[in-house]
């Protein structure tokens, strides 16, 4: 490959000789033999990175469908792919007898896998023994005693104990116990993949993103703009966030183009209001609840004030609590929210009350948080 010493002198000749006509297709060819080796490496390395997510699109694909193995895949690639199906047997059996003692719901067998996926694939040998299988998948449930009356026979009848497998729905806890059985910290990055894989297996693309549309948000009633004027006490930080977040009504929505002119999504709205005020918080909604939750802001819907921010999740998308959504509470029931499905900022009824997960306070930091 030409040096950049090389191709800048061959430039130099060729600015140099411009004038002269008869010079012009030599030049182009001196040219053309220097760059081409770059442009090649650059195809190159486009079309391996291309062909390494393939290769990883199919490798989820075969681990949790099944199917042959094509000769296109690397040989690596399809010996961690024998690798994992053989280890999701050994889940399978595990996940079988646990769901015999489950007496509501059902394990998420997709999920389980999933995480033993983004875990374990390309290890040298992820194959665990039966118990290891067991302490694995243990690890996605709790175990009650529960009581039930048998009969005995002769119209006689006891009592007895017996274990309830209960599916936990808590991530974060689920990773706690793993890391213990594991003896390893996990990474976001790995719980992020385990999401990512989740979702392309279960509903075959990716995770959604924040400010993605979604088909089941219940429509907004616009409500009067003079509900606000008796639930906002003058003076109050968060009073003057819901005024400011207000200014906004209309704005459109984007998130390629957020602030830039008028354009804004749903934490940028956030940020802006609260910068406005002194406040610093992160750049988007789901590091946003991150924030409140570390820093102690959280309250409960019961609690909720104005200028308080609201988050919702849909859909596991690997970021904290799988938040995807953020608007600032308004008082009277009321949120203010750069919409993706409407376009623009709207201020309306709360909506999806099964959707919100968090609640935060970020104002009670005052002009503090520079």
């Amino acid at each position: 490959m030409a040096d950049p010493a090389t191709i800048a002198l061959a430039v130099k000749v060729a600015a140099q000789a411009a004038t002269d006509k008869r010079t012009w297709k030599v030049i182009g060819v001196i040219i053309a033999a220097l760059l081409t080796p770059v442009i090649l490496f650059i195809l190159v390395v486009l079309n391996t990175l291309s062909a390494g997510a393939d290769h990883n699109n199919a490798a989820v694909k075969l681990c949790f469908n099944g199917g042959a193995i094509s000769d296109t895949v690397p040989a690596e690639y399809a010996n961690y792919i024998k690798d994992m199906r053989r280890s999701f047997l050994g889940l399978d059996k595990e996940i079988l007898q646990i769901s015999s003692q489950i007496e509501d719901g059902s394990l998420d067998s997709t999920r389980v896998k999933a995480v033993f996926y983004s875990l374990f694939f390309g290890l040298e040998n992820p194959k665990l023994n039966s118990s290891q299988y067991k302490a694995y998948t243990d690890c996605f449930v709790n175990y009650e005693k529960r009581t039930r009356t048998v009969e005995d026979g002769n119209d006689s009848k006891s009592k007895e104990e017996y274990t309830v497998a209960v599916p936990l729905k808590s991530m974060p806890e689920i990773y706690k116990r793993l890391q213990k059985v594991l003896g390893r910290q996990i990474t976001s990055e790995e719980q992020a993949n385990a999401t990512e894989i989740y979702s392309r297996v279960l509903y075959g693309k990716g995770t959604l993103n924040e400010g993605d549309s979604f088909d089941w948000w219940e429509d907004w009633s616009p409500g009067k703009m003079e509900d606000t004027k008796d639930l906002l006490s003058e003076g109050t930080l968060g009073a003057e966030i819901v005024q400011l977040a207000l200014t906004r009504l209309g704005d459109p929505y984007s998130q390629e183009l957020r602030g830039t002119g008028r354009y804004t999504d749903c934490s940028y709205l956030t940020i802006w209001c609260y910068k406005k005020v002194g406040i610093n918080i992160p750049g988007t909604a789901a590091e946003q609840a991150k924030f409140c939750a570390e820093k102690g802001l959280t309250v409960s819907k019961n609690d909720l004030q104005p200028g308080d921010l609201i988050f919702w999740s849909y859909r596991p998308n690997g970021r904290f609590m799988h938040i995807t959504h953020v608007g600032i509470y308004a008082g009277n029931d009321k949120v203010v929210d750069a919409s993706s499905k409407k376009g623009q900022v709207v201020y309306r009824d709360l909506y999806n009350a099964e959707k919100q997960v968090m609640y935060g306070r970020p104002h009670i930091l005052g002009r503090k948080n520079k």
